[in-house]
């Protein structure tokens, strides 16, 4: 069976479990081609890496949690699969500590839809990115040492079972986890609802000096100069842009942003750990 690790990652924490399972499968001799959504210098591999994942394969596929779902990179990514014959996935999740939302049991559901039935799943607490200027902000240091451990005894089991050729197979039902009151709710979130609520970027055009290290950092590919920087739909507002412009001529008041999500999180009520769920 061949591995393989599609994610996406603008803050880095999806990037960390990433290696974390890489490494892994590494040291049990495994070989994973990893690819990153984020990287428009590997898009053009896309139809080579969608043919290798046709047969035989194992696809573990992160994302961040935004807006209680996976990003839409991710989405779209699974929705060009073609059927898998013979393969199976393990979707994994980062999230901020507030909420893990929909994205895993969504993922399921289209990875199963598409012939990659689910070996096992892993929702992971992670820094959340809004607030890198906080000076305790939710989920601080994780991923942490444990959460490397338990991820690395996630693919331990995955790849023994492999070996052995006794895989089973996670019901995409069994990631509903979220409190039905919750769905319907969760359900009705989207990034563009997001986007309208959150703080929204300006330019600072008199410090902008078009160096394009807005252009560079983002992994949507939604800002281009026309001399200044200007975003495109597409945009997932996960402010990489802000954090690399180094002359701070992009800005957003962050100031209500840390007690908003404390206040979002209560209200969700989610325990804020590392879950792993396997067949």
């Amino acid at each position: 069976m061949k591995f393989f690790i599609v994610y996406i990652s603008p803050a880095g924490t999806t990037r960390h479990v990433a290696r974390v399972i890489g490494d892994e499968l590494s040291a049990h001799g495994r070989q994973p081609e990893m690819f990153d959504l984020g990287d428009r210098k590997r898009i053009a591999e896309m139809n080579d890496l969608q043919t290798a994942l046709a047969q035989d394969a194992c696809l573990f596929i992160g994302s961040p949690v935004y807006a209680c779902h996976a990003v839409p990179a991710v989405i779209s990514f699974i929705a060009t699969l073609g059927t898998g014959s013979g393969c199976c996935s393990v979707p994994f999740v980062t999230w901020g500590a507030v909420t893990s939302g929909l994205a895993l049991s969504k993922m399921a559901v289209l990875l199963e839809a598409k012939g990659y039935p689910v070996a096992a799943a892993a929702k992971v607490v992670a820094e959340h990115s809004l607030l890198w200027g906080a000076q305790h902000p939710l989920g601080q240091g994780r991923p942490d040492a444990d959460d490397d451990r338990r991820i690395r005894a996630m693919v331990q089991k995955i790849v023994a079972a492999a070996d052995a050729g006794a895989a089973q197979f996670l019901p995409a039902a069994a990631l509903h986890y979220q409190p039905e009151g919750l769905q319907q709710t969760m359900a009705g979130l989207s990034l563009a609802v997001a986007k309208a609520m959150l703080p929204q970027i300006t330019v600072a055009g008199e410090l902008c000096t078009r160096c394009g290290a807005c252009v560079a950092a983002c992994p949507a590919d939604a800002i281009k100069l026309a001399p200044l920087p200007e975003f495109a739909s597409s945009c997932i507002a996960c402010y990489n842009c802000l954090r690399a412009c180094p002359e701070h001529a992009l800005r957003a008041d962050f100031s209500q942003m840390e007690a908003g999500l404390i206040k979002r999180a209560a209200d969700f009520g989610e325990q804020k750990e590392t879950v792993i769920y396997l067949s």
